[in-house]
């Protein structure tokens, strides 16, 4: 059995960090570079959330196939098609950068070459270093995604700064993830070269539809469903604080794109203080969300407040401060599930049917928000961090249905497994 070198294991976890922190960069463009974007583009608010709610759209039927795809393919040859597809295809939007029809094709193809890749990757990092180092592979591959998804528009943003056109920012971010297809070409093992040491790949239990008619019956599925509900939305619409500091507070969008390098990707550094609160200090994962969405709902409302008088500095320093509860929470998401009482048999299934309301945070609030700010104008905002702060006492409240169920099946309920067993036998 040969043994893999810690330069080569840590290489490829380092590659597989500067790729997934980078390789999502021009689908998530508008996080950093809003208003270059829209004025690029020449769109309203909606337009440019309907990129993201076509791609996600497609993304949503196409990640089943990619289920499938990711137990049939070398996970290797997966994840460099998909950063080599997405390199090709960021290359070719630059050239068409300012024409809306053209970022609409891109939005689509994205969905398309990334239809095996998340499936993959998870395989790839939960084995990278045998299933005995699963947890601190992760570990460091998160750390490692926001480092580079800080430096991955940092650079964009300096460039920006100097050739003053949206363009160069989709040029930049070509060269980034052409260097990540680079690199994981050079230090991922494929998975036969893996089979040498003794490792195989395996990834999350995709969902059988056998099982479907009873994780639907368990409260657990759709606690799962409003949990990644809940953090992603806080998660991802953090970025609206952009383009809010230009348009309320007036700041200048290239200073607002570099704070939300910040509040979009450097905040990742934290993330591991979720684990810290949920296992160490409260030692249970629904008190740490109780906790940390109540944080979160009060600083949605308090930039209500906020005006065309409020001072600069101290918006900017406000803008940050939700990213470093928000992440942390996001972090430890699916840690919730060891209070929901789901067997293993089942538990891959209802991790993939409570994760389909992802599909609704990246596919509807973006053009609903869209919409807000095109018809409310700056009152918009303030519709957007109410819903916000409304999303968090739904969290709050499915926090407490967890705690609830925790409760019962301590006290005996369980999920009846019995008549599914009898089906395999």
């Amino acid at each position: 059995m040969q043994k893999q070198s810690p330069f080569r294991k840590w290489m490829g976890l380092i590659s597989l960090g500067y790729m997934g922190g980078t390789i999502y960069l021009l689908m998530y463009v508008r996080y950093c570079f809003y208003d270059q974007m829209m004025e690029a583009l020449q769109c309203t608010n909606a337009q440019l959330a309907f990129l993201n709610t076509i791609c996600s759209i497609l993304g949503f039927p196409l990640s089943f196939v990619g289920a499938f795809l990711a137990d049939k393919l070398d996970a290797k040859k997966i994840i460099v098609f998909s950063v080599g597809g997405i390199t090709v295809i960021t290359f070719v939007y630059a050239l068409f950068a300012s024409s809306y029809s053209m970022a609409v094709l891109a939005f689509i193809a994205q969905a398309f070459v990334m239809t095996a890749y998340w499936a993959a990757l998870i395989k790839y990092i939960n084995s990278l270093g045998g299933e005995d180092e699963a947890g601190n592979s992760f570990g460091v591959y998160y750390m490692i995604n926001g480092l580079s998804g800080a430096l991955g528009n940092a650079i964009p943003v300096v460039v920006y700064n100097k050739f003053q056109t949206f363009a160069s920012v989709i040029w930049c971010y070509g060269i980034i993830t052409l260097i990540a297809t680079i690199l994981v070409i050079l230090f991922l093992d494929d998975e036969k070269k893996m089979a040498e040491r003794g490792v195989y790949l395996k990834g999350d239990e995709p969902i059988q539809v056998k099982h479907i008619p009873y994780v639907l019956k368990w409260p657990g599925t759709y606690i799962i469903f409003f949990a990644y509900l809940t953090t992603y939305t806080v998660y991802a619409n953090v970025s609206y604080f952009n383009p809010y500091l230009t348009d309320v507070i007036g700041i200048d969008p290239n200073a607002s794109s570099a704070l939300s390098v910040i509040r979009s990707y450097g905040a990742m550094v934290l993330a591991p203080l979720g684990g810290i609160m949920a296992d160490k200090v409260l030692k249970s994962t629904s008190t740490w969300y109780v906790v940390a969405f109540t944080i979160i709902a009060v600083m949605w409302i308090i930039p209500l407040f906020f005006n065309e008088n409020t001072n600069a500095t101290f918006a900017i320093i406000y803008s940050v401060l939700p990213s470093l509860v928000i992440f942390p929470l996001y972090s430890v998401t699916y840690s919730i599930l060891r209070e929901l009482h789901i067997p293993p048999m089942v538990a891959g299934t209802a991790i993939g049917i409570g994760s389909c309301s992802g599909t609704i945070v990246d596919g509807v609030w973006p053009l609903m928000f869209g919409q807000w700010l095109d018809t409310k104008g700056n009152a918009g905002y303030t519709m957007i961090f109410i819903f916000l702060a409304a999303i968090c006492v739904l969290g709050i409240l499915n926090a407490l249905w967890a705690k609830r169920l925790d409760k019962q099946c301590k006290a005996g309920r369980t999920l009846d497994l019995s008549k599914l067993s009898s089906k395999a036998e």
